[in-house]
């Protein structure tokens, strides 16, 4: 068995892990059993009528008929038609003449068809069954006699068996009409009514009337000339092949029709319905199968530990997308199945028993409605289900997968379908048939994702941690590059998890610049370079002092400037592996309850912000040599700015005399180091503080005067606000991960000096 083809048996049969996946996949095969039998009995009924309508027909059109092409009458007693007599498939053949005639009876007229026939017709047409009234006589002793379709009788008002003769009158061919005495024009000929016949069509039972051939070739002074041969063939004849020699026997002055061309505008008409019924079924079924879209991408979701357990056995991207492809191809192909069987069950019985009636009993042709199954039609539907279900499952295997196998291989993420996530335990306890109201939205949300998508720059891009990277990294590629930052505004990048679009976007990139320490890449790191390989990482942090908080709570501690200095023990950084720091790397700031270890913020001074400028043109040179001057123009022009800002703060904190500030969460170790300032943080390592820890605070805050309190928007501000009313200080709300780092690191300073 194909490998491919028994895992993806085993995924359409196995329990899903989510009841809601397990009740999409069984809607997705309902919808397509449906849309099946809805195909099967529609068309089987059309077919009935296109039967019945065809059986009236063929009680009264012949099987082959021969017409001239030019003229209205021939002479059949030519050598080729006495050839056509030799034919051995053909069992009659019935001369007629067919003329508008004008039928008079009792003060009441009608313009009628009359069509002369030879005496063999009965054994032609099964007239017998058609007659409703009356016997089929054309003439009986010298007596010439009719018989009238049911609606032209009623428009007369005559009957069957009635002593009056109709009048019959045609014009004479050979004399010309005048209008003082146009009654001279007209033969005039007797007929007596001797039956009523109906085939239900209005073309025959409102118009024609039976009468002897040779009355009618009296009445237009003919003597062998017909208007028609009608030509019944022998049982098990080919007509198609019949006809086609006698075609070749009268060439083309004559046209040889069997029944479907007799009729065709019927026919046709019959046969464009049909279609247009069809297309209109067609277009249901793929609304019905957009559910397997929905089913597979679910699936796909669900089966990524999966996925990555083949990986490691050496499976393909073209062998895992055969395993959704076949998927979906089973879920199509058991639904048309099962659909087509229960369509057919249906007509069969339909059939049999006549459950569905069309009206009140003798209201209608047939009381049931007509219904008659086609192998052919069952094929054709097998197939148009078939390839809809096929496109309907390449649609995320292929365009949508695209994402999960060849960006993002360590999972399946795809990006449009994420805002549904969150619902699948909770999908799994709704009723079943308030699930077919979620899957239009479904479907919806997955479009409105792609639209999204194609709305975006197709300029190459970078990834940055955080927001504050992007005003330098954004600062320096200008337009030539797209910059994104993993953690959004408003999050804390300590205990941000990204989302599974985010870890796309990193993917697609084409580097990621590091911002060194942070919580979020000591995390997530490993993973991301385990994905994503062909990224190029940068770690901005290089050459920057960095800060160890625990020799500054050591200074702290010893607080005299006789203590020994003892020498740092090396820190390697996580991402380069062998980058070491110095005791010349200690800061002077002063600040407790901070990070344990080394402090990450190293875009909260200027003097770090210049490397991080440094790093980042290195970065961009690298990755787009051919534009470097771009670059180095824009670096130029970027440490102008960041001087700028030094040097306003610079002046603002000359005259600063309260030179401590509270903070709740320890962001600005290195603003503080550079501009010979005092930070107290509330929070110590992350986590809350303690009662004893905030009173020793608060004694500390208080003895330095403190009058400004920081809290960034990410963190609450309950013990902030507690600790400024404490100290009778102000609470300030600061966002050390702006975007706009230059106005963030004024806005920073202006609070300082403030009173």
């Amino acid at each position: 068995m194909n490998f491919a083809f028994y895992i993806a048996r085993r995924y359409l049969m196995a329990k899903k892990s989510q009841n809601a996946i397990h009740i999409i996949s069984l809607i997705s095969v309902v919808s397509v059993v449906v849309a099946t039998m809805a195909m099967v009995c529609v068309l089987s009924v059309l077919n009935g009528f296109g039967d019945m309508v065809s059986a009236m027909f063929n009680n009264f059109d012949p099987e082959l008929k021969i017409t001239p092409v030019r003229g209205k009458v021939f002479d059949p007693a030519g050598d080729a038609f006495r050839l056509i007599g030799d034919i051995p498939e053909i069992a009659f053949c019935t001369e007629v003449i067919e003329e508008n005639v004008l039928v008079h009876y009792q003060g009441r007229q009608e313009v009628a068809v009359a069509k002369g026939v030879s005496d063999n017709f009965r054994q032609m047409v099964n007239i017998d069954s058609l007659l409703i009234n009356g016997e089929f006589i054309l003439q009986d002793g010298d007596v010439n006699c009719a018989v009238l379709g049911v609606g032209l009788a009623s428009s007369l008002g005559i009957r069957a068996g009635f002593a009056d003769p109709l009048e019959i009158y045609i014009p004479e061919r050979e004399r010309q009409i005048s209008i003082a005495n146009a009654i001279n024009a007209f033969q005039l000929e007797y007929a007596f009514i001797s039956g009523e016949f109906m085939v239900n069509q209005d073309v025959y039972d409102k118009n024609y009337m039976i009468l002897p051939l040779n009355m009618l070739r009296e009445l237009l002074n003919y003597e062998t000339e017909v208007s028609a041969l009608e030509l019944k063939m022998k049982p098990q004849a080919n007509i198609k092949s019949v006809q086609k020699q006698i075609r070749s026997m009268l060439g083309d002055d004559y046209l040889v029709q069997d029944r479907y061309e007799q009729q065709e505008t019927t026919y046709k008409m019959l046969q464009v319905e049909k279609s247009m019924t069809f297309l209109i079924l067609v277009l249901i079924s793929i609304i019905a199968l957009f559910n397997v879209v929905s089913s597979v991408s679910m699936l796909m979701i669900e089966k990524q530990e999966d996925v990555g357990i083949l990986r490691s056995m050496g499976a393909d991207d073209r062998l895992i997308r055969r395993i959704f492809i076949y998927e979906g191809c089973m879920i199509t192909s058991f639904g048309a199945l099962a659909g087509i069987l229960v369509g057919v069950i249906l007509c069969l019985v339909q059939q049999r028993y006549g459950l569905i009636k069309l009206g009140e009993m003798g209201a209608f042709i047939s009381n049931n409605y007509p219904v008659r199954v086609s192998i052919f039609d069952l094929l054709v539907i097998f197939s148009t289900v078939g390839v809809i279900g096929l496109l309907a499952t390449w649609y995320p295997v292929r365009y949508l997968g695209n994402q999960w196998l060849n960006k993002s291989r360590h999972a399946f993420l795809l990006s449009s379908l994420i805002p549904f996530l969150p619902l699948l335990p909770l999908l799994s306890r709704f009723p079943r048939f308030l699930l077919l109201l979620f899957v239009p939205l479904f479907l919806s949300g997955c479009q409105g994702c792609q639209g999204s998508k194609s709305s975006q720059s197709n300029k190459p891009s970078v990834v940055v941690t955080i927001e504050p990277q992007r005003y330098f990294a954004e600062r320096i590629a200008g337009e030539h590059f797209e910059v994104y930052a993993v953690v959004p505004a408003g999050h804390s990048p300590e205990t941000y998890d990204p989302a599974p679009h985010e870890l796309i976007r990193i993917a697609q990139s084409k580097a990621y610049l590091l911002i060194g320490y942070i919580g979020f890449e000591q995390v997530w790191l490993p993973t991301i370079r385990q994905n994503n390989p062909h990224l190029k990482y940068v770690d901005l942090s290089e050459g920057v002092q960095l800060i160890d908080d625990d020799d500054l709570d050591e200074e702290e501690d010893d607080d005299s400037p006789n203590s020994p200095t003892e020498e740092v023990a090396p820190t390697h950084s996580p991402f380069e592996g062998g980058r070491g720091m110095s005791s010349e790397s200690k800061s002077t700031a002063h600040h407790t309850h901070s990070h344990h270890g080394i402090d990450p913020h190293i875009w909260s001074a200027t003097g770090p912000a210049k490397i991080i400028a440094q790093n980042t043109l290195k970065a961009f040179v690298d990755l787009d040599p051919d534009n470097q001057h771009v670059y180095q123009e824009n670096y130029r022009q970027l440490l102008h700015e960041i001087d700028e800002t030094a040097q306003q703060i610079h002046a603002m904190f000359d005259t600063l005399t309260c030179r401590s500030f509270v903070i709740f969460h320890p962001a600005l170790t290195y603003f503080a180091d550079e501009f010979d300032l005092k930070q107290l943080s509330i929070e110590s390592d992350g986590k809350e503080p303690s009662v004893s820890s905030l009173k020793t605070l608060i004694d500390e805050a208080k003895a330095a005067q403190v009058r400004v309190v920081f809290v960034q928007q990410e963190f609450d501000r309950k013990h902030a606000e507690q600790v400024a009313a404490e100290i009778g200080a102000r609470t300030v709300v600061i966002n050390p991960l702006d975007r706009r780092w230059n106005e963030q690191m004024i806005f920073i300073a202006k609070e300082l000096i403030k009173n």
